[in-house]
Protein backbone atom coordinates (compact mmCIF):
# COMPACT_ATOMS: atom_id res chain seq x y z
CA UNK A 1 0.00 0.00 0.00
CA UNK A 2 3.03 2.39 0.78
CA UNK A 3 5.05 3.69 -2.35
CA UNK A 4 8.45 4.19 -1.15
CA UNK A 5 8.91 6.49 -4.05
CA UNK A 6 6.93 8.95 -2.58
CA UNK A 7 9.00 8.99 0.34
CA UNK A 8 9.40 13.09 1.12
CA UNK A 9 12.44 14.58 2.23
CA UNK A 10 13.53 18.13 3.56
CA UNK A 11 15.34 19.71 0.68
CA UNK A 12 12.28 19.43 -2.12
CA UNK A 13 9.27 19.79 -0.25
CA UNK A 14 9.72 22.73 2.70
CA UNK A 15 6.84 24.28 1.59
CA UNK A 16 4.03 21.46 1.74
CA UNK A 17 2.08 22.06 4.49
CA UNK A 18 1.84 18.71 5.84
CA UNK A 19 5.42 18.44 5.40
CA UNK A 20 5.76 21.66 7.89
CA UNK A 21 3.55 19.89 10.06
CA UNK A 22 4.94 16.38 10.42
CA UNK A 23 8.40 17.62 11.43
CA UNK A 24 6.47 20.23 14.10
CA UNK A 25 4.34 17.32 15.53
CA UNK A 26 7.29 15.35 15.46
CA UNK A 27 9.45 17.51 17.37
CA UNK A 28 7.12 18.17 19.91
CA UNK A 29 6.25 14.60 20.77
CA UNK A 30 9.32 12.63 19.89
CA UNK A 31 8.42 9.92 22.87
CA UNK A 32 5.26 9.14 21.82
CA UNK A 33 3.28 9.62 18.24
CA UNK A 34 0.25 11.00 19.21
CA UNK A 35 0.58 14.00 17.28
CA UNK A 36 1.15 12.47 14.34
CA UNK A 37 -1.45 10.30 14.50
CA UNK A 38 -3.92 12.78 15.05
CA UNK A 39 -2.60 14.72 12.54
CA UNK A 40 -2.80 12.01 9.82
CA UNK A 41 -6.27 11.49 11.07
CA UNK A 42 -7.24 15.03 10.78
CA UNK A 43 -6.21 15.06 6.90
CA UNK A 44 -7.75 11.96 6.06
CA UNK A 45 -11.20 13.24 7.61
CA UNK A 46 -10.53 16.24 5.53
CA UNK A 47 -9.97 14.01 2.52
CA UNK A 48 -13.12 12.11 3.11
CA UNK A 49 -15.02 14.86 2.68
CA UNK A 50 -12.98 16.82 -0.17
CA UNK A 51 -12.35 13.35 -2.68
CA UNK A 52 -14.65 12.69 -5.51
CA UNK A 53 -13.65 8.29 -4.88
CA UNK A 54 -16.92 6.68 -3.41
CA UNK A 55 -16.48 6.91 0.21
CA UNK A 56 -18.41 3.22 0.96
CA UNK A 57 -14.75 1.93 -1.20
CA UNK A 58 -13.21 2.45 2.00
CA UNK A 59 -9.70 0.82 0.52
CA UNK A 60 -9.83 2.68 -2.29
CA UNK A 61 -10.21 6.12 -0.21
CA UNK A 62 -7.56 5.18 1.73
CA UNK A 63 -5.29 4.18 -1.54
CA UNK A 64 -5.69 7.64 -2.72
CA UNK A 65 -5.22 9.46 0.68
CA UNK A 66 -1.59 7.92 0.41
CA UNK A 67 -1.20 8.76 -3.51
CA UNK A 68 -2.38 12.59 -3.13
CA UNK A 69 -1.91 13.32 0.43
CA UNK A 70 0.88 11.95 2.29
CA UNK A 71 4.54 12.29 3.45
CA UNK A 72 5.35 9.06 4.34
CA UNK A 73 8.78 10.31 6.11
CA UNK A 74 10.84 13.23 7.40
CA UNK A 75 14.34 14.16 8.42
CA UNK A 76 14.42 14.89 11.94
CA UNK A 77 16.63 18.07 13.52
CA UNK A 78 19.28 14.93 13.90
CA UNK A 79 19.54 14.68 10.00
CA UNK A 80 18.13 11.15 10.60
CA UNK A 81 14.99 9.76 8.30
CA UNK A 82 12.07 8.98 10.41
CA UNK A 83 9.00 7.18 9.02
CA UNK A 84 5.86 7.03 9.97
CA UNK A 85 4.24 4.22 8.05
CA UNK A 86 3.30 2.63 11.76
CA UNK A 87 1.45 5.48 12.78
CA UNK A 88 -0.35 5.86 9.56
CA UNK A 89 -1.38 1.45 9.69
CA UNK A 90 -2.57 2.81 12.84
CA UNK A 91 -5.25 4.90 11.89
CA UNK A 92 -6.08 2.63 8.93
CA UNK A 93 -7.04 0.20 11.45
CA UNK A 94 -9.09 2.58 13.27
CA UNK A 95 -10.88 3.60 10.26
CA UNK A 96 -11.00 0.24 9.33
CA UNK A 97 -12.35 -1.05 12.30
CA UNK A 98 -14.79 1.98 12.85
CA UNK A 99 -16.07 2.27 9.17
CA UNK A 100 -19.81 1.99 9.95
CA UNK A 101 -20.27 4.53 12.59
CA UNK A 102 -17.15 6.99 10.19
CA UNK A 103 -19.61 6.74 7.26
CA UNK A 104 -22.75 7.18 9.47
CA UNK A 105 -21.19 10.94 10.24
CA UNK A 106 -19.45 11.97 7.23
CA UNK A 107 -23.01 11.50 5.45
CA UNK A 108 -24.88 13.32 8.21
Amino acid sequence: MFDEEKDINAEENNDNLLFRQLKFFYEKGKKHNNYIKALFLHHLLDFFKETNVDINNLELVLEKFLEKKITFSIMDSEGKEVNFKEELNDIFQLIRRDKPELLYDIKS
